[in-house]
């Protein structure tokens, strides 16, 4: 390793660790104690966007709970910028928000992607200014008609909430969105509270510890799985289950999700399939800095909660990842067990130990970890064949509608975000249970 790359490893670390946290919070503090506005809880939200209206319904329990100041800022789609595949998006967020309300004893009853029409008359109500409780009340009732594709629903909403010109629209939503993305975020269904962000149902359990602390209150809860007797017997396939996951190894998410993936497959012995493909700059996909900002120290939130090692950081990017492709793929012939190993031992390194796979020593060291021999992982580098099954596993991603990893096909199930794999767990065990049923 590098004296470079360690130096650099252990300033992520500290800006990551408790040092850091410490320096943002009081930097807040400073903050509030300058301005006299009450501390808000902040919802952001993007019309056509199913993960938006599941987030409104957390936040209107939340606002219920807990004795906090509520805003609702309407905003438009993300950017070009953070929004490499806007097609592939929206059709996979209706998918996931099916997943996500089944589990979490939410509502969404959309099948489809929002009719355009709808969204632009849901946009004419929502630009209103009202009070946050009201706006959120006014957001909760036009969703629901939006998602059912009740168009005579939605006309007497109209009547009810009063609405002004299409053109008013796209100004006013553009100006919430730009402040949104000075305020350091770049997409809906976000809650924001202090300083922090959480996204959607999947962070509420951090938002929950936040509210509770500022204000002095007991853990509600107010998001919980739906009961087990109304999540029974589901089969995942009439087939034999294997779990295909896409992975990079420059995604921190990716990362924790091989931490993990062991442990939600091996109660069914399910195999796994290592699908890895190159990063999403590589592949021609924007990743901009307000994007990578948040991905690191949300995934070193989650880290934290996981157990799992994280913050010493090398960034792989360039011969670093090229090097791992090629050897996880020399690793698979092997067998699943060793490309995994390998894959666990580099993302470990990359991502908790400040290691530069484009070093041989670090390399090196990363591929004995692994149990390889490392002539042969050598031997592996440049390997063209491992740059066409990368091309190939991304192609066979956008298949499903995904773009991004880690994301996962077991059966019928597809699910992008190491968030999704207690959904899987889930859903393996109802397998198993409608299984037993038909045997």
């Amino acid at each position: 390793m590098s004296i470079a790359s360690r130096l650099k490893g252990k300033a992520i670390a500290t800006w990551l660790g408790p040092t850091g946290d410490a320096a943002r919070r009081a930097l807040t503090r400073v903050r509030e104690r300058v301005s006299s506005a009450p501390k808000q809880l902040e919802l952001y939200v993007d019309i056509a966007d199913p993960w938006s209206y599941l987030a409104a319904q957390a936040a209107s329990r939340l606002a219920q709970a807990y004795p906090v100041e509520l805003a609702v800022r309407v905003i438009t789609p993300p950017a070009s910028d953070v929004d490499p595949a806007p097609a592939l998006r929206e059709k996979h967020a209706v998918r996931d928000a099916q997943h996500l309300a089944e589990y979490w004893d939410l509502e969404f009853p959309g099948k489809r992607e929002a009719d355009s029409g709808m969204v632009r008359d849901l946009g004419t109500v929502l630009i209103r200014e009202r009070p946050g409780a009201e706006q959120l009340r006014c957001v909760l009732e036009l969703s629901a008609a939006l998602w059912s594709g009740d168009k005579k629903k939605l006309a007497a909403l109209l009547g009810t909430w009063g609405a002004d010109s299409h053109n008013s629209v796209p100004p006013i939503l553009n100006t919430a969105y730009a402040a949104l993305r000075k305020a350091g975020h770049y997409q809906g269904a976000m809650l924001r509270f202090g300083d922090t962000w959480y996204w959607g149902v999947d962070r509420l359990p951090y938002l929950e510890r936040a509210l509770a602390a500022d204000l002095g209150c007991d853990l509600a809860n107010v998001v919980t799985p739906r009961p087990l007797t109304e999540r029974g017997p589901h089969k995942l396939s009439d087939k034999p289950l294997t779990c295909e996951m896409w992975f990079s190894f420059r995604s921190p998410y990716s990362y924790l999700a091989l931490e993990q993936i062991e442990a939600v497959l091996a109660p069914h012995d399910v195999p796994l399939v290592l699908r890895p493909i190159a990063p999403m700059v590589t592949r021609g996909l924007a990743m901009p800095q307000v994007k990578r900002m948040y991905i690191v120290r949300d995934a070193k939130r989650e880290a934290d909660r996981l157990g799992i090692p994280f913050g010493e950081i090398c960034d792989p990017l360039g011969t670093g990842v090229d090097n791992c492709l090629a050897i996880v793929h020399a690793a698979a012939r092997r067998g699943p067990g060793a490309a995994l190993a390998f894959a666990r031992s580099a993302m470990k390194g990359i991502w908790s130990e400040a290691k530069d796979p484009a070093d041989y020593v670090d390399l090196r060291a990363i591929v004995e970890r692994a149990g390889l021999p490392w002539d042969d992982a050598k031997a592996a580098i440049g390997d063209a064949d491992a740059a066409k099954a990368c091309a190939a596993n991304a192609a066979d991603l956008a298949v499903v509608s995904l773009w991004g990893v880690p994301s996962f096909r077991c059966g019928d199930f597809i699910g992008w975000g190491q968030d999704r794999l207690p959904l899987l767990a889930d859903r393996l065990r109802r397998h198993a249970a409608a299984t037993s049923i038909s045997s």
